[in-house]
């Protein structure tokens, strides 16, 4: 996949970029987008603290995932906090291609993501 899709949706452009990023399943050109001692979690799983547990988050869920492509449907910043809307569809290892809505917050300063939260019901995805 060629990476986020923002169309009508006002959004910077480093979370943009971070997004082409993440759809290109780009794992180091992703991580750099972290600070070292930043935080992750996706849906329920326990928070990834520091950056040798955000690559193993990462490096999950681009091994798990064929694809991942995200569709922006809103954006709001406030200061250094983004919330963003998006459409994400997910290439399931059985071939099914999955969308679900997903919310994400962002805490970002210097030019990386400090916290990245990711909101998201994994229940169609883990349906047979």
């Amino acid at each position: 996949m060629s990476g986020a899709t923002v169309s009508h949706v006002d959004a910077p452009a480093w979370l943009v970029d971070f997004y082409r990023r993440v759809d290109a399943l780009d794992l180091e050109g992703t991580l750099a987008g972290f600070a070292p001692d930043a935080s992750m979690r996706y849906g329920s799983m326990a928070p990834m603290v520091g950056r040798e547990a955000v690559h193993g988050g990462l490096t999950w869920l681009y091994t798990y995932y064929r694809s991942i492509t995200h569709e922006f449907r809103n954006v709001w910043v406030s200061d250094s906090t983004v919330v963003l809307e998006a459409s994400v569809t997910y290439g399931h290892p059985d071939g099914r291609e999955i969308a679900l809505p997903v919310v994400s917050i962002l805490e970002h300063r210097d030019g990386v993501v400090d916290d990245l939260r990711i909101f998201l019901d994994p229940t169609p995805i883990e349906a047979t």
